[in-house]
This record gives C-alpha cells, sequence and structure tokens, in this order.
C-alpha cells in the first residue's frame, strides 16, 4: 500500500468561525503563492485523490487538470466526470488499490475525501500530514475535518517532524508549513 499523504491549506483560528476553513465556494479563501508553489513541489510525479468537486473547483481556478500528477477524482457518479486522462473511481478504497504499486499518494481534498483517511477505523489512513496553517479571519463554506486530537500532544498518533513559519507580507496573511507524521508502532 502506498503511503498515504494528506496536503492541504487550513485556516487557523481557534475559537473562531473561520477555525479549519480550507475553502470558499469554488475558490480557496485566500491568495498565498509560496503554498501553490509547495503544493506543487509535493505533489508533482504522484497521483493527486480528490472528490468530484474538489476536481470541478480545480478547473475552475486553473481552467483544467493540474498538470504532471495523475489526478484522481472520486465520485458516485462516474459518468459526470468527463476529461481525458483523469482517473475515476467510485471509492477512495479501490483508487488506492488501483496504485497499491506506488510508492506515495496525496489527498487533495475535499472535506469529505480528508475526513475519511483522518477516521481512526477507516480502511485507507494517512500516514503524513502536509498541512499549512493560514493565520486570519476568512469567510468560506468548506471546512478541515476536527484533527486536532489526532495529534500527539494531545494523545494522537501523529507527530510533528518540521514546522516552517512565514511572517504576514502586506495583504498576505502569516502562515506555516507543518509536516506531521504518523507513529509507525501504532500501525495504520
Amino acid at each position: 500500500m502506498p503511503e498515504v499523504v494528506v496536503v492541504a491549506a487550513v485556516a487557523e483560528a481557534p475559537g473562531s468561525p473561520a477555525d479549519r476553513l480550507i475553502g470558499d465556494g469554488m475558490d480557496l479563501p485566500w491568495h498565498l503563492p509560496a503554498d501553490l508553489r509547495r503544493f506543487k513541489a509535493l505533489t508533482t510525479g504522484w497521483p493527486l485523490v480528490m472528490g468530484r468537486r474538489t476536481f470541478e473547483s480545480l478547473l475552475h481556478q486553473f481552467g483544467g487538470p493540474l498538470p504532471n500528477r495523475e489526478n484522481v477524482v472520486l465520485t458516485r457518479h462516474p459518468s459526470s466526470v468527463d476529461h481525458p486522462g483523469i482517473h475515476v473511481y467510485g471509492g477512495l478504497e479501490e483508487a488506492v488499490r488501483a496504485f497499491a504499486d506506488r510508492e506515495r499518494l496525496f489527498i487533495g481534498g475535499g472535506a469529505g475525501v480528508y475526513g475519511s483517511v483522518l477516521d481512526p477505523d477507516g480502511a485507507v489512513q494517512a500516514d503524513r500530514l502536509e498541512l499549512t496553517f493560514v493565520e486570519g479571519e476568512f469567510e468560506g463554506d468548506t471546512y478541515f475535518p476536527p484533527y486536532r486530537h489526532l495529534l500527539a500532544e494531545n494523545g494522537g498518533p501523529f507527530h510533528l517532524d518540521a514546522s516552517k513559519r512565514h511572517p504576514a507580507e502586506g495583504d498576505r496573511p502569516a502562515f506555516r508549513f507543518d509536516t506531521y507524521v504518523r507513529d509507525p508502532t501504532l500501525g495504520r
């Protein structure tokens, strides 16, 4: 089974309605070129699994599927995704089995797909979290699932492996890149 890596940009505003925000309709709630570069560097060359609505938001934002990745779309209605070169599966387990020979695959959203790989009872579980935490108040309608209970400091299986903070610049908010790795002694 490949290493399953969650990659997401998440608003960090504990106690605020913006906490865990990841989307605003078909757009991101912020524009952070450094985060987009990191996302590209992490996912290029690998399968990138996403739900149908996330795929549609990529078409809206970027005009097509993400290049140099195997775009993998999960949907209950496979005929609703009609793009050449896109892999379409009815569920996450089926998609992971299809890429079982790969070293790694990335989970790129949306909320439901993230939730399924963060569920400790799920059939497919994340091995690593590549999270960008964006500071501030934002508006939107889509949220990353609750995750703090999964962090080692709260008794969970993921320990912080690396962190790099970036200060606010101009109209861009402060953010940080955090990498969390599942404790291998706890299994999947």
